[in-house]
């Protein structure tokens, strides 16, 4: 992992201009910021955007309030504060807090030290030095409008060391097939060339299940930024309710084509995130 020196450098690189939200946001963003937010090279701006964006804002979201909105208004994630000029949005945020723009400046870089401080803990970093790798996102979908219901998981993970190959525990009996990013043998998916520190992975499984399933759960190993689940019901056989996992009182909503999705962020390790119907 980098040092807070080197984030803390990018981030104040990023906030000139139009900050997040420039045109060339791809080739602004320093190395370190890169591998804080599994950014790779084949990433285009808007997508870089998003990563970037929503990391920033998990960080900040355990930042003192005044510090919090200095921070994102400096990086014109506020609506209010996305002015074209990095002084414009400083101004606004003097106006904001009722104080000189030096004092908005000094607001703004103590925040971005203090984001770089949340960044770089152990507990946030989340990726013990043995570990080598942790999930930057992963999406799955259910597919149960089909004969055989089927599942597909595209995951994204990034190194934190030299890795040649990834711990998959994959339950016994099951039909798990690689769709593509390597060769999965005896739980673990050897990868065709090894990723470096920093650099980020996609791979994808697909697995056929024996009967339709009353749940669709994922439970993280390890670090696992961002968890996208879906599920596409037979339109003869629509649920009578979803419910989110953990436990949520509010059933989820089934759309018009029949599909449930869900979100969940910054995944504790060991826990069930998903859904359960009837």
């Amino acid at each position: 992992m980098a040092t807070q020196a080197e984030l803390v450098g990018d981030l104040k690189a990023l906030r000139k201009g139009r900050g997040l939200f420039r045109a060339d946001v791809a080739d602004r963003v320093g190395h370190t910021l890169r591998e804080l937010c599994g950014v790779t090279e084949r990433d285009d701006p808007g997508e870089v955007r998003y990563r970037i964006g929503r990391r920033v804002a998990r960080l900040a979201a355990d930042l003192p309030d005044d510090l919090r909105v200095a921070v994102l208004a400096a990086f014109g994630m506020l609506p209010a504060a996305r002015h074209p000029l990095y002084q414009d949005r400083v101004g606004w945020l003097a106006d904001h807090i009722d104080r000189e723009p030096r004092t908005a400046r000094r607001r703004i870089d103590e925040g971005i030290h203090q984001l770089a401080q949340l960044a770089c803990t152990p507990l946030r970093a989340g990726v013990h030095p043995r570990s080598g790798w942790h999930t930057a996102e992963t999406r799955v979908i259910a597919m149960l409008d089909r004969a055989v219901p089927e599942v597909l998981e595209h995951h994204r993970v990034v190194a934190a060391q030299e890795v040649t190959e990834l711990d998959l525990p994959v339950p016994p009996g099951r039909d798990v097939a690689v769709a593509y990013g390597g060769t999965l043998r005896a739980g673990k998916l050897t990868l065709a060339t090894p990723l470096r520190a920093g650099e980020a992975h996609e791979f994808a499984l697909r697995t056929r299940l024996p009967v339709r399933p009353r749940q669709l759960v994922h439970v993280p190993g390890r670090r696992c930024d961002f968890l996208e689940l879906r599920v596409r019901f037979d339109r003869g056989r629509q649920p009578r309710q979803v419910s989110r996992l953990p436990g949520d009182a509010a059933p989820v909503p089934v759309d018009g084509a029949g599909e449930v999705r869900l979100t969940f962020a910054d995944l504790s390790r060991g826990f069930t995130y998903g859904a359960r119907w009837d």
